[in-house]
């Protein structure tokens, strides 16, 4: 079997970005390339390894210092579905894989899970009130500017790891994320 581990894209988004306007500072018609405005757009971390593409992680500033969560997106092109099956972090040794979900009276509840599906050809987002990371009992707390190694290992035996920007809680891809449901996990 295959087992492939890949480090992270972390400096070269920001290398990618500094071509995009390194470039449209000389100038030839003005217009960006399609590809150079994503990476202009994209927030957080990423990382690719074969045909799996992790884009937009991060993770809000923990408003209880001991709790974190990550999000990302998890894309697939392969033919066959893959799952991310393990997490680790160097912020904590204890990271997990979890949902919530909302019961039929409306209440939410999380619990972890030993797989976070990824189909062929499809994308599987890290969401509040969806599937995420916890990251849990932080031993030093994490501040805006920081960043936090994080590997995932995928039932396809890949492994990739990639350094997640701690962004304020409004920073993230939709810029309205908010992880203060996850003060009291764990």
């Amino acid at each position: 079997m295959r087992h492939e581990r890949v480090r992270g894209l972390g400096g070269v988004i920001p290398a990618a970005l500094a071509l995009v306007l390194l470039g449209s500072a000389c100038g030839t018609d003005g217009e960006p390339e399609p590809e150079r405005a994503a990476v202009e757009e994209e927030p957080g971390a990423g990382a690719e390894a074969g045909d799996l593409l992790i884009t937009g992680a991060w993770m809000p500033e923990p408003a209880n210092p001991a709790v974190g969560v990550v999000y990302l997106e998890v894309s697939n092109d392969a033919a066959e579905d893959d799952a991310v099956v393990s997490v680790s972090t160097d912020a904590s040794e204890d990271a997990e894989l979890c949902r919530t979900e909302t019961t039929e009276s409306g209440a939410s509840t999380m619990r972890t899970v030993e797989e976070i599906p990824v189909p062929a050809g499809g994308t599987t987002t890290f969401v509040d009130g969806g599937y995420h990371i916890m990251v849990n009992d932080i031993p030093d707390p994490l501040e805006v500017g920081d960043t936090v190694a994080v590997t995932l290992g995928f039932a396809s035996r890949t492994e990739v790891e990639l350094d997640v920007p701690v962004l304020e809680m409004t920073g993230g891809p939709s810029g309205g994320e908010d992880a203060g449901e996850h003060d009291g996990h764990h």
